[in-house]
Order: structure tokens, then C-alpha cells, then sequence
């Protein structure tokens, strides 16, 4: 009996834990008696997520002229919202580190993942997206599915890697398993009660080239495909990839797509690498 993408939603949640050191944070970040000191000597504690978050705020995603160089900077300087969002990554992507990578190519799973991180956080900016904050996450987990399915069933995940030009991955995840790998993210992500406003897009995405979809989700159905564009060079053509009318609804031109695949390779393996899954 095949299972739905809530059940390997369920069996992911049981086989991969949030560290506690992710708990204990979103603990404290929804005390709101908590302080920044409060907040800043917990993350101190995990040299990992501190390393992490240094990185991250001195990349390019901040782009700030001062070096951040302690804790309380980071806090003070990118403000609690993004923090938060730093560590949602940090808890999520660490949840997973322990995945074989016989069994799924993990070097490409993170490469697709972080950047569709980076060329959504560059055209939401672009665009002048309202309160999207939360999309470069929603980038990043798009596909965290992926590795919540992989335990259960490796060898259909793998079947779904082999995509070519005559298919997309989303066709032969809907063949293999009656949903996306996507749709899957969503359930494990509301499972693990990170915010919907992450949580919307990922779930939605899949349907922006036949429905009328907000914005957010529109542009994650293109960074999405974007990112599988631009890691496998000359599998597929932008032109009828990405749904010219929804470039359009969203006023992207074809010099703003080359501008962010640019700023994405600059920055991806940087990103990669601050985020530990290099």
C-alpha cells in the first residue's frame, strides 16, 4: 500500500530529530520576556550554529559593510525576525546530516536547494515582494521532502532522479508516489510547526502554471525550476521551463533571470558551506 505524503511525513519526524539546541531556541525566541543577551548566549553554546550564523550574516545575503563578528552584532544588526530564520535553517538542515549519501546525492540535493535559496531571495527583492523575509527558507526546504522520503523508499527516490528531457522531476514524483516531493516538505514542516508563511509557498508552488497564485508561490515555481536549470546545463530551456506568463505577472525580465543565476553561483557554495551541508 503506498503511503501519503503526510505518513512519510510522520515516519521523517520520527527517524530525523531537531536538535535540541533548535528547541531550545525556538523556545526562548517565542518567550517575550526573553533578551537578546538571553538569546545570544544560548546560540553561543553550539559552536555549529554560532559558525553558521557569523557566516551567513557576513555573506552576501546581508551585504553589510562591517564585519559581524560576534553574536550580539548578528542580533542586533539583522534583528530577531532574521535570526529566526537563520535558525529554522540551521535545525532543519541539521536534522538530516546523517542521510547516506550512496543513496542520494546529497553534493546536488543541497546544490538545486540553496540555490533556488538564492535566486528567490534576489528576485523577491528584485520584484519588491512584500514581507519575504521568509522566502529564501521556503527556497532552501522546497524539496526537504526529498530526504523524508529517501529512508522509506530509496530506490523510487532515486527512479525520480533520473529525470531527463522527456520528463520533469515533479512528473515521475507524481507517477512514483502520487505527490511532489514538495507536497511532502510542507506536511514534515507544518509537522515540525515552522511558520506558514514558509510553509504557503512550498505547498502551493507546484500549481502556479495553471492557477492564479499569490505572488510568493508564483515565484517559488520559478526559482524552483530555475535551480534544476541551472544544475543541469542545457537539460531544459528557460524559454518553456519557467512559463513565460508568469515572468510576466511578475515583471521579471530575461536580464533580471541572468542577473540573479549570477549573484546564485557567486554565492552558492559559500552559503553551502555556512550552512555545514558541503
Amino acid at each position: 500500500m503506498s503511503l501519503s505524503a503526510h505518513e512519510y511525513a510522520i515516519k521523517a519526524q520520527q527517524l530525523c530529530v531537531l536538535p535540541d539546541i533548535y528547541l531550545k531556541l525556538r523556545e526562548l525566541l517565542a518567550d517575550e520576556s526573553a533578551t537578546l543577551a538571553d538569546i545570544s548566549a544560548l546560540i553561543s553554546l553550539e559552536p555549529a550554529l554560532a559558525s553558521s550564523l557569523l557566516k551567513i550574516a557576513n555573506s552576501a545575503l546581508f551585504n553589510f559593510p562591517k564585519e559581524i563578528d560576534s553574536i550580539d552584532r548578528a542580533l542586533m544588526i539583522l534583528g530577531i525576525r532574521e535570526v529566526h530564520t537563520l535558525i529554522d535553517t540551521y535545525g532543519v538542515t541539521a536534522s538530516f546530516s546523517g542521510l547516506d549519501p550512496n543513496v542520494l546525492n546529497m553534493d546536488k540535493f543541497w546544490e538545486i536547494s540553496v540555490d533556488c535559496a538564492l535566486l528567490t531571495k534576489f528576485l523577491a527583492k528584485k520584484i519588491k515582494l512584500e514581507n519575504s523575509d521568509s522566502m529564501f527558507l521556503s527556497g532552501l526546504l522546497h524539496n526537504i521532502g526529498e530526504l523524508a522520503i529517501v529512508h522509506a523508499s530509496p530506490k523510487k527516490v532515486q527512479y525520480c532522479e533520473g529525470y531527463n528531457k522527456q520528463d520533469t522531476p515533479w512528473e515521475r514524483q507524481v507517477d512514483t508516489f502520487g505527490f511532489t516531493f514538495s507536497q511532502c516538505s510542507a506536511e514534515l514542516l507544518s509537522l515540525w510547526q515552522l511558520p506558514t508563511s514558509i510553509i504557503e509557498p512550498i505547498a502551493q508552488y507546484k500549481n502556479a502554471y495553471n492557477e492564479d497564485l499569490d505572488k510568493k508561490s508564483t515565484l517559488l515555481f520559478i526559482t524552483s525550476r530555475l535551480a534544476i536549470i541551472n544544475s543541469h546545463p542545457g537539460l531544459y530551456s528557460k524559454k518553456t521551463f519557467l512559463g513565460q506568463h508568469l515572468l510576466e505577472d511578475l515583471s521579471l525580465t530575461p536580464d533580471d533571470i541572468e542577473q540573479a543565476l549570477e549573484f546564485c553561483n557567486v554565492e552558492g557554495m559559500a552559503i553551502m558551506s555556512a550552512l555545514n551541508v558541503t
